[in-house]
């Protein structure tokens, strides 16, 4: 079907403002599939960004909203959080800048080599394109988040566990290092084995360094329901 007018002007100021700022392999994707996966359940989180970016909202395309709920109701958000792995187009922290604007409190400072919006949308944002690792210096955050942060999960956690500084980490349905014991046999690591390993490895953490406990849970009505893991303290700002 013949995208309309309207969704093709938008796609076209998209692609003329930031083409040039993707890697060549990146945005041919994105040419390849930004209209046929508009209506997808599973649409990518590098579509994702983009249908966010530009208001449009097909069946996934309230994916960030619904962190967004699920973050406001165990944490409050205007305190200094860190976000990693924020995407080329970071929608999940422009959605909770603004939030943070509309109660006039709280910061938000991003971690991403891949970022293609250099400038932020709000005054309370601060943009690291660089990688974050565990001994990058978080020690003004209140929380840390990652929404599919991929490859800087285990870094996120270790990092925010070490310091005991609360995190949210939404994780991805890839496996990203040879974690698992597993793949010591030459089974492979599936994505369920890797994440059951980074839980078991973030619970082994927070017994060493931290003085809270951690808490899996999931977003409910969604095909990208990957475990989502989050500190709780038994007696803290956690609503």
């Amino acid at each position: 079907m013949k995208p309309s007018h309207m969704l093709q002007s938008r796609f076209n100021k998209f692609k003329a403002q930031y083409q040039s700022q993707y890697e060549p392999e990146a945005w041919q994707y994105i040419e390849e599939h930004f209209f046929e996966d508009i209506h997808s359940d599973e649409a990518p989180d590098i579509l994702l960004q983009v249908y966010e970016e530009l208001g449009l909202f097909p069946s996934g395309g309230m994916f960030y909203h619904k962190h967004l709920k699920l973050l406001k109701k165990l944490f409050p958000i205007d305190g200094n959080i860190v976000e990693v792995g924020s995407g080329r187009i970071p929608a999940f922290a422009n959605l909770l800048a603004s939030e943070q604007g509309k109660i006039g409190k709280g910061t938000i400072t991003l971690y991403e080599p891949l970022l293609v919006q250099l400038e932020p949308k709000y005054s309370n944002m601060t943009f690291h394109k660089e990688f974050f690792d565990e001994d990058t210096d978080i020690s003004k955050a209140d929380l840390v988040v990652g929404i599919m942060p991929c490859d800087a999960t285990e870094s996120i956690l270790a990092n925010a566990i070490k310091h005991n500084i609360d995190f949210y980490v939404a994780m991805c349905g890839c496996v990203h290092s040879p974690l698992s014991s597993m793949s010591m046999f030459g089974y492979g690591t599936s994505p369920e084995i890797y994440q059951h390993e980074v839980i078991e490895n973030a619970h082994a953490l927070i017994k060493e360094y931290a003085s809270y406990h951690m808490e899996v849970t999931q977003l409910k009505n969604t095909p990208l329901n990957y475990p989502i893991l989050y500190s709780r303290r038994e007696n803290s700002l956690h609503r």
